[in-house]
């Protein structure tokens, strides 16, 4: 395949991968604000929320089996397919036990759609390309979560719940139609093993990819968990239920969305970038300005009383956390050999979704909200340390 042909084909898995996600994605701003609505306690929405990612555990092995076992095609087909019946889950069950099953399914999905990208961008891509094609697929799949948290609080408020889940079921139905006949006659080219979930677990006893695991699950307790899930109670704590910018006066719900829509918005603008700088300049420079952009960050929590400049700090972490987050997805392609990119996927993103899982647990229910500048400040000092240390075992393969 050429690599017009190439960027068409992670273009049309990724959209359709974001419009599967649409429906997870809008959960996580009405279920915190509106438990009601299901008639859920706010303790069953945070085991609700962080269910499919716990359940990935043990789903994201199970998908790199399916994936040499039967292929990318069946599976992802199947799985966007019946996705759908997480969408009709929340829309018209209040049922805690219902939920809590829709929501372990979705992770089951997610682990399958999300292996199906990464590796059609892996597998289409050299050496030369491979930052920007993996750093394409993540973003474009992340315009689903940006789209099902703006858009989907609009539709909830003007159509009401059902209706939003007709159209973004509606939209997944879309994507699977125009992703089916393109790839009918295509050839994937993904190496084939046998004995995949035994491959996956004896893998973890080589040292680099264990290393790599423990990295995605320190990306993913930093970024994805404890900064995204504390940013709310962080400002609530520290300036109050109403934050005064001197000309407008904004609640700290509406701050807290803006700054996470933020961090949205750079999966989708910022990772392309990234990638693209990683390939022509070197992944270890780029990692290192990514890592160094987000601890000035974090550290400047621990430092400024402003609202000004603690916002400014959190769009320092949240655009350095995904910087540093996609340059990690071509270190994982390029420390292993090629047959080997399912199981390293399903490793690395396994890690990364218990790290995703635990930042909420530890910034919201294991620490007290005055410790949390001193943890933003460990985590600082974490990410240059965990960067030098990728630096220095994976030096003579990444660059």
């Amino acid at each position: 395949m050429n690599t017009l042909t190439n960027k068409l084909h992670i273009f049309i898995t990724s959209i359709s991968v974001s419009a599967a996600l649409l429906g997870d994605a809008v959960l996580y701003v009405l279920m915190p604000s509106r438990p009601e609505i299901w008639s859920l306690t706010i303790f069953q929405v945070g085991i609700l929320l962080s269910a499919n990612r716990f359940i990935r555990f043990f789903t994201n092995p199970a998908s790199s089996y399916l994936a040499n076992r039967f292929g990318v095609k069946k599976p992802f087909v199947w799985f966007l397919f019946s996705s759908l019946a997480t969408l009709y889950a929340y829309a018209f069950s209040k049922n805690f036990i219902l939920l809590f099953l829709a929501r372990l399914y979705w992770g089951a999905c997610w682990s399958v759609l999300r292996l199906t990208g990464q590796l059609i961008a892996s597998n289409s891509s050299s050496n030369k390309n491979i930052g920007f094609f993996m750093s394409m697929d993540h973003s474009i799949r992340q315009t689903g979560a940006i789209g099902g948290a703006v858009v989907g609080a609009i539709l909830f408020s003007t159509l009401g719940l059902e209706l939003m889940c007709l159209i973004f079921g509606l939209l997944t139905l879309v994507a699977l139609g125009f992703w089916a006949p393109m790839f009918r006659n295509v050839s994937v080219d993904i190496p084939m093993k046998n004995d995949s979930m035994k491959d996956f677990f004896s893998k973890l006893k080589n040292l680099d990819v264990l290393f790599l695991g423990f990295s995605g699950l320190a990306i993913g307790i930093v970024v994805a968990g404890l900064m995204s899930a504390s940013i709310g109670h962080y400002l609530r704590t520290k300036f109050g239920i109403e934050l005064d910018f001197k000309l407008l006066t904004l609640s700290v719900t509406t701050v807290a969305g803006l700054l996470l829509g933020f961090r949205g918005l750079a999966d989708v603008v910022l990772a392309p970038v990234g990638g693209f700088v990683s390939d022509k300049f070197g992944r270890i420079k780029v990692l290192f300005i990514s890592a160094l952009i987000a601890s000035l960050g974090l550290l400047s929590l621990g430092f400024f009383d402003d609202l000004f400049m603690v916002c400014f700090a959190f769009l320092l972490v949240f655009g350095g956390g995904v910087m540093l987050s996609v340059q990690l997805l071509p270190v994982v392609s390029l420390a292993v050999e090629r047959e080997s990119h399912s199981e390293m996927f399903s490793i690395y993103n396994t890690f990364n979704d218990v790290g995703s899982a635990l930042g909420p647990l530890i910034g919201l229910s294991l620490i007290p909200a005055t410790f949390l500048p001193a943890l933003y400040q460990l985590c600082s000092v974490f990410l240059v340390l965990l960067v030098g240390l990728i630096f220095l075992r994976f030096r003579n393969k990444i660059n």
